[in-house]
């Protein structure tokens, strides 16, 4: 049996469009970044119901002929991927009611869940990233991508790309793929954490910064100590590597862990939060904004064309 996915792709509150359009319907090599991944969730015997959460009459549109069931969109992420979740529940589905017979009996129930604007999620990577996560252990799980897997989209002499921001931590420099694993019974108690967090998620602005290390230092002492200093380094390492400065941006960095972002992860969630690396990389490459989209579609096909020429090859059970 299979695991449910659910792509969150709606145009609310924190979400950016593209174009004045929800990134989702912007169109890559003939088709809406929305069907690319709708059809690689599809090809992969790893995955059974898929809920698209979005604009139901446009999702229908372009994908009302693949065996997904579309869901019209809330009021904002948490939302969306909350009742993209339920939607995957058969008793929630006949009754449209949440009762704690349901809470009770699926709280350790998880799904994988998308964003709507990576074309180049692949069947691998989505499948590489499944086999590594170990969801007896954890509640949980992030996928991650190293920088020197997203090379292969970086700008190179004659060629476009896209330089893509990461985290800088001791034990290399990586970025949020896009990919979740989780049980969202378990994370429901802190559902209005994680909508701050997505909402403060673009970090090249000093806006959502000031509002990120503000909601930490919220959380109370433990979270100032710890989880704050953590922050703060990895802003310091960002900023330092900018300047140029390298060697202090590694210094400021070294105290900076994934096991210790992982503990602080899971302080903040009260859940067991961990990573797991992918090594493809092209779930990670998300479309931010207009000039970047340009890139990625000029690009598509010689990426698409080398993410399936890596050395990495997985085997369906």
């Amino acid at each position: 049996m299979g695991i449910d996915a659910v792509i969150a792709a709606g145009d609310g509150r924190a979400a950016r469009k593209i174009f004045k359009r929800n990134k989702a319907l912007l169109d890559v090599a003939g088709k809406p970044i929305i069907r690319h991944i709708c059809e690689a969730l599809l090809s992969s015997n790893e995955i059974d119901r898929i809920v698209v959460v979005g604009p139901k009459e446009s999702f229908e549109e372009v994908i009302g002929d693949l065996d997904v069931h579309i869901v019209g969109q809330k009021r904002n992420l948490a939302e969306n991927g909350w009742e993209g979740f339920l939607q995957t529940i058969p008793e929630y589905r006949q009754t449209g009611i949440l009762t704690d017979h349901i809470i009770e009996k699926y709280r350790n129930k998880y799904v994988l869940f998308l964003s709507g604007d990576i074309p180049l999620l692949t069947r691998q990577e989505m499948e590489e990233f499944i086999s590594k996560c170990d969801m007896e252990r954890y509640d949980y799980i992030a996928g991650i991508t190293l920088e020197k897997t997203l090379n292969l989209f970086g700008p190179t002499k004659g060629r476009p790309g896209i330089k893509m921001a990461t985290f800088h931590a001791k034990d290399g420099k990586f970025r949020q793929n896009n990919l979740h694993l989780c049980k969202p019974f378990v994370l429901y108690d802190h559902i209005d954490l994680i909508l701050k967090i997505y909402e403060f998620r673009y970090q090249k602005e000093l806006k959502n910064i000031i509002m990120a290390t503000i909601e930490i230092v919220k959380l109370g002492p433990w979270h100032i100590g710890y989880t704050l200093g953590l922050y703060i380094l990895l802003q310091l390492s960002t900023g330092l590597t900018a300047l140029g400065l390298g060697l202090l941006a590694r210094i400021s960095s070294f105290p900076v862990t994934r096991k210790r972002l992982e503990k602080a992860a899971s302080a903040m969630l009260g859940a067991r939060c961990t990573t797991v690396e992918t090594t493809i990389g092209g779930a990670a490459l998300d479309v931010d904004n207009e000039k970047d989209f340009l890139t990625l579609s000029i690009m598509y096909k010689d990426w698409i064309q080398q993410i399936h020429q890596t050395d990495y090859h997985y085997s369906s059970r």
